[in-house]
């Protein structure tokens, strides 16, 4: 579990991140996919609560949806930014910034991980 939650925050994270962050549009549907996402992740976190011993299922799509929910507010900051500050430079430093970004929750799990043990 540990392997699947490290990769999917270096290297999948990431990389969803940059090929989000390259399409220019308008930023509603961003925000309603990250509200969806959230709403969606609340749904299924108080499935897991009733059901927490029996099926893992719900808490691992309800943090699957937080997680894609943050990556689509990075993008949405880092829109706003290169919007802000239109420079070649902090385009490129607001992808650099956000793709690194996408990995914050992963320190979270380690922390938690570091609690248990």
């Amino acid at each position: 579990m540990t392997l699947i939650l490290f990769t999917m925050a270096f290297v999948i994270g990431p990389m969803l991140f940059l090929v989000l962050v390259q399409f220019d549009g308008r930023r509603w549907p961003l925000a309603l996919a990250a509200s969806i996402m959230v709403l969606l992740s609340f749904m299924f976190r108080t499935e897991a609560s009733l059901s927490f011993g029996v099926d893992r299922a719900p808490v691992l799509l309800s943090v699957l949806l937080i997680w894609l929910a943050w990556i689509v507010v990075l993008v949405m900051v880092a829109r706003a930014v290169r919007m802000a500050y239109p420079s070649p430079k902090a385009r490129k430093w607001s992808r650099a910034i956000g793709a690194m970004g996408t990995t914050v929750p992963w320190f979270g799990f380690a922390a938690a991980q570091m609690m248990v043990n």
